[in-house]
Formats: C-alpha cells, structure tokens, sequence
C-alpha cells in the first residue's frame, strides 16, 4: 500500500502528467496508518513512501554526474549519486513528520471515534500539517519547492485559481483534505459522520467554483508587448565549450534576424527580444569594448532591436583589510536598447546549491574540492519595457522560478510582466524540465500578471495572467523555434492577496501545527501521568 502510494505520488506529477491521481495518491497511505500500533512505525511508513516517491521523482540529479567537474569522473558520480541520496533521505522526512502527526487520531484504537470534532480534526489535520511543511521545504537549507504537490495541477486551470489567494500551498492544502476524507470515508462508517464531511466537501468544491467564476472574469489590459521568445536549445555537453562559443553567438544572432523579420504581429516593430539564461555562456557585458558586444551592439542598431539575455558577469572588489582584488562571478540578466544604452541588469538572487555555489566549501577535504561558482545578486530589480513608459518587466532566472515569495518581489516593486529565462539543458530527456515548467502558470496566477518563459533545454511559451498557455510551446529539443507575439498587459492591477501578504495560508497551517502538537503533547503526557 506504501508503494502504490509512491508510485500514484510519482506518476502524478508535472514530469509524467497524470495529474489526476494526485487526487488518490496518499489514500493508500493513510489507510496503512489505522493499522499501525505506534508512532514510530508510522514514521517509518511516512519515511518510505516519501524515499521511494522522491527517488522516483527527482533521479535526474542523479545523471547530473558528467557536469560535477570534480576533475575525476569516479568522484563525478560519488558526491552526484551521494548527493542526491542525501537529498531523498532528507525530503522523506517530510511526509515522515506528518505520518508521525496525525498517529494519535488515525491508528485503529482511536479511528471509529464517533464524536464529530474529532472526525471534523481527522479529515483537515493532514491538510493543515502537509501545508506548513510544505512552506518549511521552500526554505529550509536553501530550500527545495519542488516537492509541492500543488504543481502536480498545473493543467487543472479551476482549482489552480485560488493560488491568487493561498498561492501554491493552498492548492496542496484542498489535494491532501480530498485525499484524507476519502480514507475517512473508506475506514469509517461515512453514515454517522455526513456531517462531519459536509465542510471539508464544501471547501473542496468552492475552489473548484470559484476557479471556474475566475477563468470567466476579464482583466482589462493597457497595453501589447510585443516579444520575441529564441531559446536557441544548445546543449549542455556544448553550451560551455570555449571552441563553440562562436557559433553559439552566430546561432543567436541568425534567430533574432529571423524574430525580427517575423510577420506574426502585422509587421509591427518588437518591443524586445528574449534569449534564455546565459544564452552568451561568456562574460562579454564588460565595461572592456570586445569583439563580441561590439558585434552584438551593431547589429542591434542595424534591426533596432532590444534584447533581453542572460549572460556571467564579473566584477573585481578590493578586500579593505589586506587590499586583495577579489574576483566575484554573476549570473546576470542585462536589458539592452538597440542604441547601445544598458537599460539595466539583475543578479539571480537565489543560487542553487551545489550547482552555482557549494555550501559549506571549506570543510571539504582536498579531494572533492569543487568551483566555488557564483555570487548571489542582493536586490530584485526590474526594468522599464521599452515603448510602453507605464510598464516594467521583471525577470526571474532558472531555480528562482520556483520560489513564489521570491517572484513576488518583482510584483511588489511595480513588475506589470514577469519573466522566466532559465537553462534546463542539464536534464535532457528527463523529467525536469517538464517540472520546472509546471511552476510558470503558478507565479502567473498569484500575482495575476503574463508570464513569458524562454528555456534553453526546456519549454518555452507565453502564460497569462490566469495560467492558460496563450502560445504554442517551443518544445526543447527545437533549435530553431521561436515565438513572436503580442502580449496583453494591464499598467494597474490590483495586487492579490498572494503577492501582498506571499505565504501567509502556508505559515497559518504551521502555527496552527505547531499549536496542535502543544495541545497533542500535553493530552499525552496527562495521559502517560495517569498511568
């Protein structure tokens, strides 16, 4: 029953698709609760199907060995396939948790309580828990939100909705309350308990409801973007070569001609051009003329054309105390108008751990001694869109997309359009960029503003402000695709109750968890006194 949990969990998500059984898939699981006779094994049966469910799910850092650049392809795949057991061990603690939780009110001593209250606490409990550990995960140790259930929807334009109000988290809330009232129903006699079922059913169906009033409403925009989308797609294996750089920038170039000339948008002139995280894997944003942003610069005169691109970028600071020149690396978005001017830059904020900084790099012993890569941004910038004077765009990069506080903060500092460009070439054939695309539709829904995602490797289309796609999706094996489209976009829209107050429903469930297990210790310690 663990397993077939695992595996509905596993199959349920973005990378598979089958979306539906995220609806079931923790069913099994707490069926196998009522039978157990104590906390611990309930833990441990928490434990495996988060393990077994995670391993499945994310095998893909697995393969990410060739790139660990450790200088020995032995060690390559020892810290990779090491790492990425650590990382299972670690995210099954999370469903393990919430196993051990709700132990008192779902074992088979206690399960056909008839008492309403407790009925009403048995359904929501799990609901309540699962969310706030879900916010945990977005932050705990860097942070991994991949593991929301609530991305699993994504194609579920109704229920989604409410991201809105309690963003993704409240839509894992309404999966984990249908999935435990179906358990409550199969292991108690439903009869006796209708009227405990009547508001849990109600909530469930009300977001279903107003996500379908929602998708009827119109927002009325100001103004058409018109972009550009050129992802290019260059492999991983090819993407950081020296030899190839040159080419890479010709691909570039050839594409963006193309976009310019493109006659999908009655011939009108484009508002910018979109290239993917560091679609120039080389640092030629200098303030060093070289022969590559002097090309860039003229051609983007010849076609007045604005870019937008991700690119390294790094700057010499000199240490006060020893007057050392310390090199630091960025990973930059720049915004360049076609007469040259830089129009402004961003630094990714939020670096991934072990891929563009490694933590804890100084214990590490002599062996596995790895690249120290990037330097995270400190602000969240946004940039003005070019012929629209009451518009900004801001940009997110790669694994900053997943992180719905963080993309808020673009909303907040007056982003009427949000940008996702991202290099997902590291998992060719995987899952993962499906997963990571599964996130886009989410920022668009909670702050209500388009979303535009240009991914090397990955899926690259346009996502209005309620999560429909409104293009065709550049799928990450098409070289030369590319999207020219004009995008509706309102100057003054009001900020959601998401993008105003960001995980508050997530950090509500955690409080109220943590009151509960206040409440739960002391009946227990009452318990073991009268004893």
């Amino acid at each position: 029953m663990v397993a077939l949990s695992s595996l509905l969990a596993t199959i349920s998500n973005a990378g598979f698709g089958f979306w539906l059984f995220a609806w079931v898939a923790w069913v099994p699981l707490f069926l196998v609760l009522k039978t157990v006779s104590n906390w611990k094994r309930s833990f441990w049966y928490g434990y495996m199907f988060g393990f077994i469910q995670y391993a499945a799910t994310f095998f893909w850092v697995a393969l990410l060995a060739p790139f660990a650049e450790t200088g020995n392809m032995l060690t390559n795949w020892l810290i990779t396939c090491s790492g990425f057991v650590a990382m299972c061990l670690y995210l099954a603690l999370y469903p393990a948790v919430l196993c051990a939780f709700i132990f008192p009110i779902w074992h088979k001593q206690t399960v056909r309580e008839p008492n309403f209250l407790f009925v009403t606490s048995l359904i929501f409990k799990p609901a309540i828990i699962w969310t706030g550990l879900e916010w945990m995960s977005e932050w705990m140790l860097s942070g991994f939100p991949w593991t929301s259930i609530g991305y699993t929807q994504w194609p579920n334009l109704p229920v989604i909705q409410i991201a809105s109000i309690f963003g993704v988290h409240g839509v894992s809330f309404i999966l984990l309350l249908f999935n435990s009232l179906m358990a409550v129903l199969i292991i108690s006699k439903w009869k006796q308990h209708i009227a405990a079922v009547v508001l849990p059913s109600i909530i469930i169906v009300s977001s279903f409801v107003f996500g379908v009033v929602e998708l009827k409403r119109s927002i009325e925009t100001t103004d058409q973007v018109r972009v550009a989308i050129v992802p290019g797609n260059i492999r991983q294996n090819e993407k950081w070569k020296p030899k190839n750089f040159s080419s890479i920038f010709d691909h570039y170039l050839e594409l963006i001609e193309k976009a310019s000339t493109k006659n999908d948008i009655k011939g009108l002139d484009l508002d910018f051009v979109a290239l993917p995280e560091t679609a120039f894997p080389r640092p030629i944003f200098t303030r060093l003329p070289n022969t590559y942003s002097h090309q860039l610069q003229k051609f983007q005169r010849k076609r007045e054309v604005n870019l937008l691109a991700g690119a390294p970028h790094y700057t010499y600071e000199k240490k006060t105390k020893d007057g050392k020149i310390i090199k630091k690396a960025y990973n930059n978005v720049f915004f360049l108008s076609w007469d040259g001017r830089q129009l402004g830059s961003y630094a990714k904020t939020h670096l991934v751990p072990f891929g563009e900084y490694v933590p804890l790099m100084g214990l590490l012993p002599d062996l596995i001694q790895l690249p120290t890569g990037f330097t995270p941004g400190s602000e969240y910038s946004t940039f003005p869109v070019p012929n629209h004077s009451d518009l900004r765009v801001g940009v997110a990069i790669c694994f900053e997309s997943s992180f719905p506080n963080l993309v808020r903060q673009f909303t907040l500092k007056g982003a009427n359009l949000i940008g996702i460009l991202t290099n997902d070439a590291w998992f060719e054939n995987t899952p993962a960029p499906k997963q990571h695309f599964s996130m886009a539709p989410f920022r668009a829904i909670e702050n209500r503003v388009p979303v535009f995602r240009c991914a090397n490797g990955g899926y690259s289309c346009i996502i209005d402000s309620f999560g429909r796609l409104i293009t065709p999706t550049i799928q990450p094996e098409n070289t030369e695709g590319l999207l020219v489209y004009e995008i509706p976009v309102a100057a003054d829209v009001e900020l959601t109750l998401s993008t105003r107050w960001g995980n508050w429903f997530p950090i509500f469930c955690f409080l109220s968890g943590l009151f509960q297990l206040a409440l739960q210790s002391q009946f227990w310690v009452k318990r073991v006194g009268k004893a």
